[in-house]
């Protein structure tokens, strides 16, 4: 089972195109996961913590979870999702979380030297004008993934993204 988390206003409305993916086997690994998240919560009880959030999102009293706890998991999470506040994501999805030429878009504006890979606004527009459309949407929504494989990446974009063997020309240089 794998969630999306969304990242929330400071009102608690949920940002679309912005969250952190969780994987876990089941509802009650998820909602582990999502726990131990902040030292705040960490030391909860699971169902005090569901509860807890609940109450914070639904206000006051809320609609009591299920008696067992795999049930009360999965209530929670769905009552999480129809507000919009995580979103269920096939399993299939972490495989490949980008558009197909992705890489080769990257690697295209990044030799080109036209700007700085942490100039996110300018990349989505070179992006797009060097005849990459669907990549460049796919980075207008989402900010958090460009950013977190720019800074930690799965793997470097040419031979070693510094610029030391590559003669390339580099904006930030």
């Amino acid at each position: 089972m794998k969630i999306l988390i969304r990242s929330t206003t400071l009102d608690g409305e949920p940002i679309p195109g912005s969250g952190e993916t969780i994987q876990a086997a089941d509802c009650l690994e998820v909602v582990e996961l999502m726990r131990g998240q902040t030292p705040f919560t960490a030391s909860r009880a699971p169902r005090d913590y569901m509860t807890e959030v609940l109450s914070g999102i639904e206000g006051g009293p809320t609609q009591p979870l299920p008696e067992e706890d795999a049930a009360a998991a999965a209530e929670f999470l769905t009552r999480l999702a129809r507000h919009g506040l995580i979103e269920f994501l096939p399993d299939d999805k972490a495989s490949d979380p980008w558009p197909e030429r992705f890489l080769e878009a990257l690697e295209t504006v990044r030799l080109s030297g036209r700007t700085n890979m942490l100039d996110y606004p300018e990349v989505i527009r070179l992006t797009a004008e060097m005849g990459y459309p669907e990549v460049a949407e796919w980075l207008a929504d989402h900010r958090r993934e460009y950013a977190a494989f720019v800074l930690g990446g799965t793997r470097p974009l040419g031979k070693n993204f510094g610029g030391k063997e590559d003669p390339a020309p580099c904006a930030d240089k």
